[in-house]
């Protein structure tokens, strides 16, 4: 359990064969932070989908707020220094190029903190990028805020690529890919999550 859990000494109140169950404040407050926790871990799923499906508006529409920052650390690789994408038209100048084929997201070991007062959240998480031609991995780090409708997006968002390989940096030959295809194909709900 987190160190703050506290067992509520009442959750409900009220007669419930009477139709007058309530919840407790104190119950209010837990479900409200849960529900907060999940709307944040959607719409990092959703950055993820955007991504894998090159589907850039759902990026800028969905994911971020109007005046997010993003920071890809080590950018180019290997340089030591940070890439800011501060404006929409340098978020899609990074974004829109890369191609919904050959390369899927994994996330892995997301933490979602979210304060007291509901006012902003707090997500960190490893991913494993898997390519046709290697595999990339590292950490996201994000801030979210609500957006007043019940969903939440990002104001700053961090990815840090921390290690890779790539085929050509081997002695094996690269092979030439046997299935290239979007998220988008064979699949019914489009390569994103339910919504």
């Amino acid at each position: 359990m987190p160190p703050d859990f506290t067992p509520p000494d009442r959750a409900w109140s009220g007669r419930h064969d009477q139709g007058e169950l309530t919840m407790s404040a104190d119950l209010e407050r837990r479900v409200a932070r849960l529900e907060a926790i999940e709307a944040v871990r959607y719409a990092f799923h959703r950055y993820i989908h955007a991504i894998d499906n090159n589907d850039i508006d759902l990026l800028i529409d969905e994911v971020l707020t109007a005046d997010a920052v993003l920071v890809i650390s080590n950018y180019p690789p290997g340089s030591g220094k940070n890439l800011v994408l501060d404006t929409e038209a340098k978020i899609r100048s990074v974004y829109e190029p890369v191609k919904a084929d050959g390369h899927r997201h994994n996330p892995s070991s997301t933490s979602v903190w979210v304060n007291d007062d509901l006012t902003e959240a707090k997500l960190t998480s490893y991913f494993v990028t898997t390519m046709a031609w290697g595999n990339q991995g590292g950490m996201y780090e994000g801030t979210f805020v609500p957006a007043g409708d019940g969903t939440w997006k990002a104001t700053r968002w961090l990815v840090s690529s921390q290690w890779g390989w790539r085929l050509s940096d081997t002695e094996y030959p690269m092979p030439a890919p046997y299935l290239y295809e979007p998220p988008s194909v064979g699949v019914e709900m489009g390569g994103y999550q339910p919504h």
